[in-house]
């Protein structure tokens, strides 16, 4: 019945003393202590950004000396509600169901904030942003991290749209500085079986390095389809 479950047994004495700071009630805090103790031995890198409330428990929960807590594995990480079987000892040294309980686990994670408005195109620097510890439990899109944003600054970033102070942002609000504008000139690099060939020709559309675009050569008067490979250079994909 358990057999994608994640098992974490904790007697309940055990627990009072480190839990006695929980609240009022000592069932909600050792089963909170129980949660988070399963949370840091299987999941030991995100263990830190997790903060669990007990919402509900239902059940023969009184009086027990020992109990054990399941998650169903298959699920990854819990976010949000999460629902948990609580057993017991049983008379015949196996487990049973005594009760379950309701959880929200939230996820906290350390997010970039602009410091002052800023429009869209502007260049940013790590003096426009500060970090704050934020519930991304039901952020919409993907958060920007601290690290990531580090990881962004090894070239110039751009503000994709205009960015309000103190709004979180999201990985989609910076960008790289683009490879190529439209009507800009391209080197295409064409290779093709034993010819190579460095052709010059115009962007028709604007593109990141790694972006398809469409480059077209005037003394042919032929469209390609090429990948950019850095400012101002691509290769060819296809003639069009």
């Amino acid at each position: 019945m358990y057999a994608r479950t994640i098992l974490l047994s904790l007697l309940l004495a055990g627990l009072v003393a480190g839990t006695a700071s929980a609240g009022p009630d000592p069932l909600a805090g050792r089963l909170q202590a129980a949660v988070r103790a399963l949370l840091a031995e299987r999941y030991p890198s995100e263990a830190g950004r997790l903060q669990v409330r007990i919402l509900r428990a239902e059940g023969a929960l009184d009086d027990l000396d020992e109990v054990r807590l399941y998650l169903r594995s298959g699920d990854g990480l819990p976010r949000g509600h999460t629902q948990a079987d609580v057993l017991a000892p049983a008379a015949d040294g196996s487990w049973k169901k005594v009760g379950w309980t309701l959880l929200y686990v939230a996820h906290y994670d350390s997010v970039v904030v602009p410091v002052r408005d800023l429009e869209a195109g502007t260049l940013l620097t790590p003096e426009d942003v500060s970090v704050i510890w934020l519930d991304v439990t039901t952020f919409r899109g993907q958060p920007l991290t601290a690290t990531l944003f580090r990881r962004m600054q090894s070239e110039p970033t751009f503000a994709t749209r205009t960015l309000r102070a103190g709004q979180a942002l999201r990985t989609g609000d910076l960008r790289p500085p683009y490879a190529a504008h439209t009507g800009d000139a391209v080197v295409m690099l064409y290779r093709r079986g034993p010819v190579t060939l460095r052709l010059t020709c115009k962007a028709r559309e604007a593109g990141f390095t790694g972006d398809l675009i469409r480059l077209y050569y005037p003394d042919a008067t032929t469209t390609y389809r090429a990948r950019l490979t850095g400012p101002g250079t691509a290769e060819w994909v296809e003639t069009l």
